[in-house]
C-alpha cells in the first residue's frame, strides 16, 4: 500500500443522526459536527488485555493504549471495529464476537467500544502491526495496566474507560 489515501468520515449531529455529509481527517469540525470513533478491547484466550503502542510519528507518541479508530464513510461502527482491528493488528474477528459495552461522547466524537474475547492465545510477536499506526503490542493483566497508567505508559483515558467497563472485562478475563 504505502500510500497515505484521503480518510472521509460520515458526519453525525449531537444525538447521532447523519448529517448527508462526509468530512476530511485532518479538517476542523464545525459546532453541531460529529463524527464515530471505536475501540475494541481485546481479551486474550488466557484473560489478558491487549494493548498496543503507538507509533512515534503520532500524537501520544510510544504510548500504550487500546486498539481503535475512526469509522470510515459508509461504514457501521461494528464494520469499522472489524476493519481497525484487522488493520492495526492483523487479528481477525467476526461481526458477532464483537460485543458493544458502552457508548460515549466526547469534544467532536462518540465512541463506541467493543469487547472482543479471541478463542486462541494471541501472540503479540507474530502480529502484523500496522506501520506507521501501531509500533509493539502486549498481552496484560488488569493490575499491570493500572501499574502502566501510574507509569505514564498509556494514553489518558484508557484505565478510566477500562475500569468503567470492569465488570464486562472481568467477566471476559475469567469466563
Amino acid at each position: 500500500m504505502g500510500v497515505k489515501h484521503m480518510e472521509l468520515w460520515d458526519l453525525v449531529d449531537g444525538n447521532r443522526n447523519k448529517l448527508g455529509k462526509t468530512h476530511q481527517r485532518g479538517a476542523d469540525l464545525k459546532s453541531g459536527e460529529y463524527h464515530v470513533v471505536v475501540e475494541i478491547i481485546t481479551i486474550s484466550a488466557d484473560g489478558k488485555i491487549l494493548l498496543t503502542q503507538r507509533d512515534p510519528v503520532k500524537t501520544y507518541p510510544l504510548l500504550w493504549e487500546i486498539t481503535g479508530g475512526s469509522i470510515t464513510a459508509g461504514e457501521s461502527s461494528i464494520e469499522g471495529a472489524v476493519r481497525e482491528l484487522q488493520e492495526e493488528t492483523g487479528l481477525c474477528a467476526a461481526p458477532e464476537q464483537l460485543t458493544k459495552i458502552g457508548e460515549m461522547k466526547y469534544g467532536h466524537y462518540f465512541r463506541d467500544s467493543y469487547l472482543w474475547k479471541s478463542a486462541e492465545m494471541i501472540q503479540p510477536s507474530k502480529m502484523n502491526l500496522q506501520p506507521g499506526e501501531v509500533c509493539d503490542a502486549k498481552l496484560v493483566t488488569f493490575d499491570e495496566l493500572r501499574r502502566m497508567d501510574e507509569q505514564g505508559l498509556t494514553v489518558p483515558s484508557v484505565i478510566e474507560r477500562c475500569q468503567l467497563y470492569f465488570e464486562d472485562l472481568q467477566k471476559m478475563m475469567i469466563g
